[in-house]
């Protein structure tokens, strides 16, 4: 009788895995980078030492995994590490598993998941959305060094690509022939977030995006806790507080956009400069963040329920940075510089990196009281409200 060879069992890992703990990214580099350059460990992992092992200390509960009798579990800083690089330099699962000794398939569960774990511990202290009188006109406060009184938030969306999914056909198809999710923001006046929605899909027209979100429809039912109209500072004049926003979004009673840029006259000039000057807020924000996570700087290779989490945690590691750590993350030259005697914008690094898709700019029918409201904004702002360099800005004097 011919007796059955006996099946070789499998290793449950491969072997260069399983010296994960002697030889992965977290045992080695990242604890040379920590005792031997903080400048390259701050470049490697997008923030300071202390904020690492800050934002470690916040997500262990949610990343922590118990041993068992087969094996050790990976630990939570070595996932946080992971997904750290992951968001920092882009790439694959399968390009990061070689570095971090952590397999394809656990990185496609970790990654997800701490991303997870990092929004949801960070939002409701770095991401909390005003919702009373109050806090609306704590932002409001915050828009005065812009020149824009009662500005509420600056508004604006980003088309963030992704891998086109199989049997979605058209779904995600955007108007520039790419895939993409949406994200939707408003940003106050020190570039942080106050508000995000992400996961629309990207064939869903621009307005269509901005009316769908929770905050708009709030606004229409008049449940945002905004303030009721008082007047400005220094003014008689009453004027309602506002979000601002370009072209791709519907000019209402609490939303202002510029006007068409044919036959302006001098006080509509005026006020398209000065709602520009408080909406550059939000490009510089999604700019510096892109420059900064640049998974956001080409098409994700995840499934769109993933890149949502993934978009998420970096818009709270944004605002988590932004307030704790300003001068490593948006250092002197990151941001749009103006120079108020000529006009002249420096662009800010960011601009050197690959951006998000922009919102595409869409004619919309307007309310006639939206119209008054904007056209009450322009004359306060050509008269009581006016600032010295304005009419030279706007072409409207030479030099001196």
């Amino acid at each position: 009788m011919k007796l059955k060879k006996k099946k070789r069992r499998k290793r449950w890992c491969k072997e260069w895995i399983s010296r994960r703990s002697e030889r992965g990214s977290f045992a080695q580099i990242f604890s040379e980078l920590e005792s031997e350059c903080p400048e390259d460990f701050e470049n490697y992992t997008r923030m300071p030492i202390p904020a690492f092992y800050n934002l470690l200390t916040k997500t262990e509960p949610y990343i922590r995994k118990e041993d068992n009798q087969l094996r050790q579990s990976i630990s939570p800083g070595a996932r946080l590490e992971a997904t750290l690089r992951f968001l920092a330099a882009g790439g694959s699962y399968t390009n990061l598993q070689y570095s971090s000794r952590i397999s394809n398939q656990s990185l496609s569960c970790i990654i997800p998941e701490t991303c997870d774990a990092i929004y949801q511990v960070l939002r409701e202290e770095y991401m909390k959305v005003p919702t009373t009188p109050d806090e609306w006109r704590t932002i409001a406060n915050g828009f005065e060094k812009w020149n824009f009184p009662h500005c509420i938030g600056a508004v604006d969306g980003k088309h963030v690509l992704i891998r086109a999914p199989s049997n979605q056909g058209s779904y995600f198809f955007n108007y520039k022939g790419s895939h993409s999710i949406v994200l939707m923001a408003v940003v106050n006046a020190n570039y942080e977030f106050i508000y995000v929605d992400v996961g629309a899909n990207g064939r869903v027209s621009d307005g269509g995006v901005w009316a769908n979100t929770t905050l708009s429809r709030h606004l229409e039912e008049g449940t945002a806790g905004l303030p009721e109209p008082d007047q400005v500072q220094g003014s008689q004049r009453t004027l309602p507080y506002v979000f601002v926003g370009d072209d791709a979004f519907p000019l209402k009673q609490y939303l202002m956009k510029p006007y068409p840029n044919k036959n302006q006259d001098e006080e509509q000039r005026i006020f398209s400069y000065r709602l520009s000057r408080a909406r550059r807020i939000v490009e510089n924000a999604f700019g510096i963040m892109a420059s900064r996570f640049r998974i956001l700087q080409s098409a994700i290779q995840l499934m769109p329920d993933k890149v949502v989490k993934i978009v998420l945690a970096c818009t709270a590691l944004h605002n988590y940075l932004r307030k704790n750590h300003e001068a490593f993350y948006t250092p002197v030259g990151s941001l749009d510089r103006e120079n108020i005697t000529d006009g002249t914008i420096t662009p800010g690094s960011w601009r050197d990196c690959e951006q998000l898709l922009p919102l595409e700019r869409l004619r919309r029918n307007t309310t006639n009281d939206a119209k008054n409201i904007r056209k009450d904004f322009a004359t306060y702002f050509s008269n009581e409200g006016a600032v010295p360099w304005q009419r030279r800005v706007c072409g409207l004097e030479e030099l001196q």
